[in-house]
């Protein structure tokens, strides 16, 4: 999704269908999705692998009486921070702090604003954006230096 595209109303749905998806994930006030639109599917994705974790070792610790069980993985924050995400929780096990590293990681080489294949780029505030993205913001800086 281009940022020209993409509204205050499509940052609404996007968090109203996450609440609905994950309700138990974003119990606690967390401060939204400080993050651009790029990152929303792999966030959604995210949250569905952690969740179905900790559901299944629930499940294989109630009925079948095997393993600890994984405590519920609750947001406090999703941020972006020097060009990649930065995803805050408490609860879940190593399995789910993988799961969050690997997208923490993930999120170097994927375009912010549109989640192609970017790169981070320097020179200011650091962002991961991909080729055509990075122009935009080159441009968008040489005319601001026009002005």
């Amino acid at each position: 999704m281009d940022r020209k595209t993409w509204t205050n109303a499509d940052y609404d749905e996007f968090e109203r269908m996450m609440h609905e998806k994950f309700p138990k994930m974003f119990a606690q006030p967390y401060g939204g999705f400080a993050i651009e639109p790029g990152w929303w599917e792999m966030i959604h994705h995210l949250c569905s692998q952690i969740q179905f974790h900790i559901d299944h070792q629930e499940t294989m610790k109630n009925v079948h009486g095997m393993g600890p069980g994984c405590d519920q993985v609750v947001v406090e924050q999703i941020k972006e921070k020097f060009g990649t995400l930065r995803f805050y929780a408490t609860g879940g096990d190593d399995t789910t702090d993988g799961m969050m590293t690997m997208a923490e990681s993930m999120s170097s080489i994927l375009c912010e604003q549109c989640g192609a294949p970017g790169e981070r780029r320097h020179g200011g505030w650091i962002r991961t954006l991909c080729d055509e993205h990075e122009a935009e913001r080159q441009a968008l800086k040489q005319a601001a230096k026009e002005l």
